[in-house]
């Protein structure tokens, strides 16, 4: 019986540790790459309505932060050798950002101080549509952001630290002047 509860953990333990798809030796970007990227999404980053709420007109209690970046060379061709399609292998760049929320206030048309739910968790970027952005074909990114009260009308802003594995990382303050009556940006 011993034999086998060691067996068990020893297959438990290389099961649990091979699991971790984020693995810093999966990082190949340099990081003059990890900070150009961050740049560029820095400079991008936007605090939006989502689609529903564009649609819906009703007050909610989500935003988005929206972001792009540049696909590469190899995706570009993937994409126009594949009729428009890209396989995803989860190495991309973005991948491997987190994202943590270190400061906001962000007030409603009631002069309410709404709350970012779960803020203090580090979050990644979710990879939305491509779009062409002046001739560049761009990978959209975003965070759904969860707030504890409904908004019509939302000021304030948001300070988010993009981090990237080899401890680089970017601090960026995103204004937020939003109401459910906006269009989403293209």
């Amino acid at each position: 019986m011993k034999y086998f509860r060691k067996l068990f953990f020893i297959t438990l333990t290389v099961f649990l540790t091979s699991c971790n798809s984020q693995d810093k030796s999966d990082y190949k970007y340099s990081k003059n790459e990890s900070e150009q990227f961050l740049d560029e999404i820095g400079a991008k980053a936007t605090i939006s309505i989502g689609a529903f709420t564009e649609r819906k007109k009703q007050p909610t209690s989500l935003v988005h932060l929206y972001t792009r970046y540049p696909i590469s060379k190899t995706k570009l061709e993937e994409f126009n050798e594949n009729n428009g399609t890209i396989i995803n292998k989860d190495d991309d760049i973005w991948d491997f950002t987190t994202c943590t929320f270190k400061d906001y206030e962000l007030i409603n048309e009631k002069n309410e101080k709404l709350q970012i739910v779960d803020n203090e968790i580090a979050v990644n970027l979710q990879e939305y549509s491509l779009w062409d952005y002046d001739n560049v074909l761009c990978q959209n990114l975003g965070i759904k952001i969860k707030l504890d009260k409904e908004y019509e009308k939302l000021k304030g802003h948001i300070l988010i630290d993009f981090e990237m594995p080899g401890k680089v990382n970017k601090k960026i303050k995103i204004p937020v002047d939003i109401t459910i009556y906006d269009k989403l940006p293209e």
